[in-house]
């Protein structure tokens, strides 16, 4: 009986053991697909994360951008307004000299000279000034075809509603058609303010060669005497 109890004890404990290594087996292995699960898990939160920072970059650029260019339509804005402002009262005030003086002499050649540079740097200033619509009509099509500019109001506006909320739609699906179409807003922005500073460039230059020929007329016909008193 002792014997049999022996051997009973001695299986018991080798089944335990046996039991214990087989656990501790399985919960070395479930550690191992723990660990790979996690290293995986990481590595795509790694890739996300890189690519929101990638769009988060793209996005901080395009916005950056547009803030300059408005910007910078308003600062060629207040350029041509007081560009305007300034040849209204020049012309005004060389007018009111003109009449005032009824007769035609050489002391008019100045400001005749004057009122013309003003003339046209008023005309550039306020073409420049302007405001600008883009022509041609945009079709849903033409949105998803990437041809259509559906940024601008002077285009998306031709648009029936229900196609327009279409091609939002579209372009909210879309991440790379909608920065394909922030990038033709950006050129056509870019577009208009080249047109816009050139035109204020001419308009200013006009001004500047027409006050500086005003003045060298003006002493040139005072050095030569050829003034005439006003009565």
């Amino acid at each position: 009986m002792l014997a049999l109890r022996g051997e009973a004890a001695v299986l018991s404990a080798d089944h335990k053991g046996q039991a214990m290594s087989e656990q501790s087996s399985l919960q070395a292995a479930g550690s191992i697909v723990d660990v790979e699960d996690l290293a995986k898990k990481q590595k795509k939160d790694k890739k996300k994360a890189k690519k929101n920072e990638r769009g988060r970059g793209v996005e901080t650029m395009y916005r950056v951008t547009y803030q300059n260019h408005i910007a910078l339509s308003q600062l060629a804005d207040n350029k041509a307004n007081m560009l305007i402002s300034i040849n209204g009262v020049i012309i005004s005030v060389m007018i009111a000299i003109v009449t005032r003086l009824g007769a035609v002499s050489w002391s008019l050649l100045p400001v005749v000279v004057l009122i013309g540079g003003s003339l046209v740097s008023l005309a550039f200033a306020v073409i420049a000034a302007r405001p600008r619509l883009g022509g041609g009509r945009v079709t849903l099509e033409q949105v998803r075809n990437g041809t259509g500019n559906l940024l601008f109001f002077g285009q998306f506006t031709t648009m029936p509603l229900q196609e327009f909320e279409e091609s939002l739609e579209a372009l909210s699906k879309d991440r790379k058609l909608l920065y394909h179409h922030l990038g033709r807003q950006l050129y056509h922005m870019g577009e208009s303010l080249t047109g816009k500073y050139r035109l204020l460039q001419i308009a200013y230059m006009v001004f500047f060669a027409g006050m500086a020929g005003a003045t060298a007329l003006f002493v040139a016909l005072y050095v030569a005497g050829r003034f005439t008193s006003v009565p």
